[in-house]
């Protein structure tokens, strides 16, 4: 699949210790929110709470908002050593969620979190350009007339890519669920019925990467910080559970078919699912996937954390040739 091992090898051999902080930090991250030691600072509602740190502010297919889980959203032209000012000129202000200026937890809070987070974040979109490379050979084989290397091209250039840190919520809603339920019988049941953690939706980019999730025992180490700790550092990193408590929790996608997967993610693994953009950019050969997660029904209280990175075309990129049609 990929030409350069060399390549491939440099990036997993940096990858677990990356993930392991980023990740650990997410907590780290609700906790200074929590304790409004930089709340203000976080958020940022002209960016539409698509960068810095949102929580309840995603409205959902039924008119409600999302609290099942807080984002911390990047956006990642710094992989390119630029600066949003340099970057998009006039879009500035016309797209204040793609372009604007990244927001950081204080150093002091959280030492070490932003290197951290935009050297695993670089990484991810440097394995997403590899898998780039792979699916333009496909769509060069299948489709008539597509420009060779054009994803690989849009993945490495694009300085609109966006990171979503994730920390879902250990949730009570989760405990109503039926134990009982199988995977079998999702599609008999409804997926509106598991999707607890995050609802069914596909995402709008070319190439989504995603980290395996942790999940960390919040009786154990719950997320506060007490009044006395409001100023000091917390700890750089949490304890993971080996495991989800819960093995039918976490990430499921739906097929072409219908058919609904659970997606086991190895630790030491990045995966990679396609979006929107890609179906429109190759007329269909790539499908944007539909996913959900599934709450902890019997873990306690147990909260999920993961990453995720949309890589997804610059906004002058032409992602329909047909008609034209820019980001």
């Amino acid at each position: 699949m990929f030409d350069n091992a060399k390549e491939v090898y440099l990036l997993a051999s940096l990858f677990p210790l990356h993930k392991s902080s980023s990740l650990s930090q997410s907590n780290q991250v609700l906790i200074i929110n929590l304790y409004n030691c930089a709340k203000e600072s976080l958020t940022l509602p002209e960016a539409k709470y698509l960068t810095g740190w949102a929580h309840g502010k995603e409205a959902l297919k039924n008119g409600s908002y999302d609290t099942q889980k807080g984002s911390f959203y990047v956006n990642c032209d710094f992989y390119h050593g630029a600066e949003h000012s340099k970057s998009f000129g006039n879009a500035l202000s016309e797209y204040p969620e793609l372009t604007a200026s990244n927001v950081w937890p204080p150093e002091d809070l959280l030492p070490g979190f932003r290197q951290c987070f935009e050297e695993l974040c670089s990484l991810v979109i440097d394995t997403a350009v590899l898998v780039a490379r792979a699916c333009d050979r496909y769509a060069v084989s299948e489709i008539e007339g597509y420009e060779p290397g054009y994803l690989q091209r849009v993945v490495r250039t694009s300085a609109t890519t966006k990171a979503r840190l994730l920390h879902y919520y250990p949730s009570q809603a989760n405990a109503q669920l039926d134990r009982r339920t199988t995977n079998d019988e999702m599609l008999d049941q409804g997926e509106q019925e598991l999707d607890t953690w995050c609802t069914t939706h596909i995402d709008h980019g070319c190439l989504t990467g995603l980290t395996s999730a942790v999940y960390i025992d919040e009786s154990a180490h719950p997320p506060t910080l007490a009044p006395s700790q409001a100023s000091s550092c917390p700890p750089a990193t949490l304890p993971f559970l080996p495991s989800a408590p819960d093995p039918d929790s976490g990430l499921y996608i739906r097929s072409r078919t219908g058919a609904i997967t659970k997606v086991k993610i190895p630790s030491d693994c990045l995966a990679f699912q396609t979006g929107e953009t890609l179906q429109l950019i190759t007329g269909g050969k790539f499908q944007a996937v539909p996913h959900f997660v599934r709450g902890s029904v019997d873990g306690g209280q147990v909260a999920r954390n993961t990453l995720a990175v949309f890589t997804q075309p610059g906004l002058e990129e032409t992602v329909d040739h047909e008609t034209g049609k820019t980001v």
